[in-house]
């Protein structure tokens, strides 16, 4: 007889083999028990979880002639003829293969029929997601009003892709990740029926790398027991898996946290080596950093992946080692790193690289940071030059504040030269001449002062000067660059500015053209007298 895969040669065969879904089958055994059984059932959950082996339970719980606190016998005529898929009134469908319309319609019109020899017709869609949208509806009817002989159970690992129409018509059942506690168990329970002796530790790495799928962690032990038939252990199930030791993992972190670039470049060479895939090993480093960043923000154990209690104490030897910030940021640069080595012609030298400037970049806790801006900005502020700064600062201090002090310096340079030895304008028609011929050195001293003003300033023009107020016009267009100089602080800082390069107090307003216009058709009476003289005579009009 052919080799029989474990996870089919141990697939749960009652309600009560069916591990980590207490929630689900107590609530089918309750129907049965109550003969309150639904026309239409829906399983969602990832991969592995025990959905359609629920539903094979299901099918034959509802036709069992002998059936147990709600269980199928699997003795009697019916479960036997199910269990050896001879029975014609259980259909198993896979929906990724049979998911047009016509297939649909075809089962619409055979469900009609009453069952050959069972209780009830059970039709099993696995995958029903993947029907199409026309075969949606061509279900829909059939769902909302089915014959009483009738069972529908869907499957999906997708519920989100199925119309809300079709959801609304079944009784819905999340079924859950198996833990690892309960996959360990199950493992260990299969392999002393088969005589296979295995490490503990063995077994929860298998388990820790099946993501809560019992199908998953079943495949992997079915190999481990092909590749050892005496005794599973740890080194052969990093091997077959392809995937980097915990203990490596360990030590790499630990170069990482401890900056030791030498030692980190020998083991990350190492590993490279013996031929493991580059990307889960930066996979297995951030999960490691993820574990320690939930471990010292939480202190709970329960919520870490891919990781056994034996290695909780490495994490805790970390703990103390980075801040919360530090471990963010490692996190954020290494999936960025993941990132581009999946796009990256040669990943390897990227990741090296990456590595190594993680290692050369201190890392400064954002508290101390903030504190060293805090302390620059009173420097500043108080007018401390270097010659103060005590002689045990940190070099990068000092660095940053003969920086900012020299840029300040440069800036009053500008200004100065702007500014100095101007003579100050006699009245508005000098004043309106200076700006007009030297309307590159205003827009060039306030850019000096602040490069967003000049942004607004320079999309103007001066319109006029009259009894002190410099007045700049904007074209109709530039209605928001009129609104952002009109603001208060904008305009203050303009004042200043002009002021300074008039070297004499004027005030600033800003206009749109169409308000100049309309200003300057206002007139003085003398000149409307002499436009009515002009019309009408001299002899005509006489002014009062």
């Amino acid at each position: 007889m052919s080799h029989q895969a474990l996870y089919r040669k141990f697939r749960s065969k009652t309600f009560d083999e069916v591990i980590g879904q207490q929630h689900v089958v107590n609530t089918l055994k309750n129907q049965i028990l109550s003969s309150n059984i639904a026309h239409a059932y829906l399983f969602c959950g990832i991969r592995g979880t025990g959905k359609t082996s629920t539903a094979k339970i299901l099918a034959r719980a509802v036709n069992c002639t002998n059936s147990t606190d709600g269980n199928p016998c699997n003795e009697c005529e019916m479960c036997k003829s199910i269990l050896d898929e001879t029975n014609m009134d259980v259909i198993e469908m896979d929906a990724a293969s049979n998911n047009g319309v016509e297939d649909i319609r075809e089962l619409r019109d055979k469900v009609k029929f009453m069952p050959v020899k069972s209780k009830y017709k059970v039709y099993i869609i696995d995958e029903v997601h993947m029907l199409s949208k026309g075969a949606f509806n061509a279900l829909l009817k059939t769902l909302e009003e089915p014959p009483a002989h009738l069972i529908f159970i869907l499957a999906t690992t997708e519920p989100q892709k199925i119309p809300a129409t079709i959801l609304s018509r079944c009784q819905r059942f999340d079924l859950r990740r198996i833990t690892i506690d309960d996959i360990v168990k199950n493992m260990r329970s299969i392999c002393n029926e088969v005589g296979v002796e295995a490490d503990d530790k063995a077994l929860k790495l298998i388990a820790c790398n099946s993501d809560g799928a019992m199908r998953d962690a079943l495949s992997i032990l079915d190999r481990c027991m092909t590749f050892n038939s005496e005794k599973i252990e740890y080194d052969d199930v990093n091997e077959l898996l392809g995937i980097v030791s915990f203990d490596s993992i360990i030590e790499v972190c630990d170069y990482i946290i401890n900056k030791d670039i030498k030692s980190s470049m020998t083991l990350i060479n190492d590993v490279l080596n013996q031929g493991k895939d580059l990307q889960l090993f930066i996979e297995e480093i951030i999960t490691y950093f993820r574990n320690l960043l939930i471990l010292k923000t939480t202190n709970l154990t329960q919520n870490l992946i891919r990781i056994t209690e034996d290695n909780i104490d490495s994490l805790k030897r970390h703990i103390d080692k980075l801040s919360v910030d530090e471990i963010v940021s490692l996190i954020g640069k290494l999936s960025d790193t993941l990132l581009e080595c999946k796009r990256a012609m040669n990943p390897r030298i990227l990741f090296e690289a990456r590595i190594i400037s993680l290692m050369e970049i201190s890392q400064i806790d954002i508290s101390t940071f903030e504190k060293r801006i805090e302390q620059l900005e009173n420097t500043i502020k108080n007018g401390i030059t270097i010659k103060d700064v005590p002689k045990q600062a940190n070099r990068q201090e000092v660095s940053i504040k003969r920086e900012i002090t020299s840029r300040e310096e440069i800036k009053a340079a500008k200004l100065d030269r702007s500014s100095a030895n101007v003579a100050a304008v006699a009245g508005d028609e000098e004043a309106e001449n200076r700006i007009r011929d030297n309307w590159n050195d205003f827009l060039k001293l306030v850019r000096s002062e602040n490069v967003a003003l000049l942004a607004i300033v320079r999309e103007s023009k001066l319109a006029y000067v009259r009894e002190k107020i410099v007045c700049f016009e904007f074209d109709s267009k530039f209605t928001f660059h009129y609104t952002a100089a009109n603001q208060e602080k904008n305009k203050t800082k303009i004042k200043e500015i002009l002021t300074r390069f008039l070297n004499a107090e004027y005030n600033v307003n800003f206009i749109i053209k169409s308000d100049k216009d309309e200003a300057e058709t206002v007139k003085s009476m003398d000149d409307i007298y002499e436009e009515i003289k002009n019309a009408f005579g001299d002899d005509k009009v006489v002014l009062k």
